[in-house]
């Protein structure tokens, strides 16, 4: 992913931005911050568990604002693969909930209230 953060250029994840790209993003990049969207603050951290979702196959963490453990999947894991203790999120439904930042935490408590007893993310719309 790309996005300008002031006179920055933000490359997500930087690894994996082919060498011979560089010079030529280097040239036009002054073009390109103004045709890129704007960082948003939680863009790095999506991303970072995006990539980790897409190494590892998973991500675990603590959520503040949920009080509680989280884990991002790529895709649905069998119940002997599930982490024990943590409350299942797939990338598509991370997307949903990431998608639309209108959602306050009260919104978010309910939806994972939801999800601990098998619901499914499939629409978000903001009350």
């Amino acid at each position: 992913s790309m996005a300008a953060e002031g006179e920055t250029l933000v490359l997500e994840p930087a690894e994996l931005v082919p060498p011979e790209l560089i010079d030529d993003i280097r040239l036009h990049k002054s073009e390109l911050i103004n045709k890129v969207p704007p960082r948003h603050p939680l863009d790095s951290e999506l991303s970072a568990i995006v990539y980790q979702v897409s190494a590892k196959g998973y991500a675990c963490l603590w959520s503040t604002v949920l009080e509680d453990n989280i884990a991002f999947v790529g895709d649905i894991l069998e119940d002997d693969l599930r982490p024990v203790g943590f409350v299942i999120y797939t990338l598509d439904e991370l997307s949903k909930l990431f998608g639309d930042s209108s959602l306050s935490a009260d919104s978010l408590r309910m939806i994972h209230t939801a999800k601990k007893y098998g619901g499914k993310i499939t629409d978000v719309r903001p009350s």
